[in-house]
């Protein structure tokens, strides 16, 4: 279990990226959700010890983050939203090296390590080619590889779908979802549809602030009913913005489909069930009428 408790953190330019974040992440695959400066990589970079909080604690399986990053980083698997490589060099060498810095000083271990962790991200057969040339799937599935060294309990993963096509999408979907049946894996991302396929358990950050916590399913029942649809014309846009709560709006066959939040059935509208698309958008919605 890892416990994020109150944790705060202001960098020198005045940016306040976290904001009294508390959480609780079981076992399994853990969803955060939220825009792009949401404060998500900031929150990342803290669990893995890469910076420091102001203020608050991160601890997982009472290690305390702060107090003992060494202990942790034992634990800790990381995939960063961006990870650079050393050109021409191979998949093989590359992992070999990183393994290298983990503590595999052993020849022969590290060998059967590094050749099992290509095996099981499907890159073995490309361990020979330069990681530098891979394309945007592969290279996320050798930070899988590289972030698996060590077998960590811990794992965490920010932004990895990002830019993938559909199938390399799915393959790493399959990946982590296998992952995820004895490890914490924190699945940070700003793409709905990662976190509605994968993550039994979720969360919405924004502005350096949780705000839903729960499990996907119970978010949804939760506006049953309060979600509505139409389908206007671009023309009439500006007057249902000012008269609805308009949550999203979308493009379908040249025209503009209108989703909205009320207790009650706005005149020509339609009853929609949510999806968690629907939860995400009314949430960041809320939170910024509110700001």
């Amino acid at each position: 279990m890892l416990q994020i408790n109150d944790l705060t953190k202001t960098y020198d330019n005045g940016v306040r990226a976290l904001d009294g974040v508390t959480l609780s992440v079981p076992k399994g695959l853990f969803g955060l959700l939220g825009p792009n400066g949401a404060g998500k990589s900031s929150l990342m970079r803290t669990i893995a010890t890469l910076q420091t909080a102001d203020s608050g604690s991160v601890r997982f399986d009472g290690i305390d983050a702060a107090a003992a990053p060494h202990a942790l980083r034992h634990r800790l698997g990381y995939l960063p939203q961006d990870f650079g490589v050393y050109p021409r060099i191979s998949a093989y060498d590359l992992l070999s090296h990183l393994a290298v810095l983990k503590g595999f000083t052993n020849r022969a271990e590290r060998r059967e390590t590094v050749e099992a962790l290509l095996a099981h991200v499907n890159l073995f057969q490309h361990r020979k080619h330069a990681v530098s040339g891979f394309s945007g799937g592969m290279r996320q599935r050798f930070g899988i590889a590289q972030a698996l060294l060590g077998d960590p309990d811990l794992l965490i993963v920010d932004e990895p779908t990002a830019g993938l096509d559909p199938e390399e999408r799915n393959r790493f979907h399959n990946l982590l979802a296998a992952l995820a049946e004895d490890k914490v894996v924190i699945l940070s991302t700003h793409i709905v549809e990662d976190v509605a396929e994968l993550c039994p358990q979720m969360a919405v950050l924004a502005a350096g602030r949780i705000l839903l916590e729960g499990a996907p399913a119970d978010l949804m029942d939760a506006l049953s009913g309060r979600i509505w649809r139409k389908t206007i014309t671009l023309d009439e846009l500006p007057a249902v913005e000012t008269e609805l709560e308009v949550i999203s709006k979308r493009l379908s066959a040249g025209r503009t489909v209108v989703h909205v939040l009320a207790d009650q059935e706005p005149q020509g509208f339609s009853a929609v069930n949510p999806d968690l698309e629907d939860v995400y958008f009314s949430t960041l919605f809320s939170h910024r009428g509110a700001a």
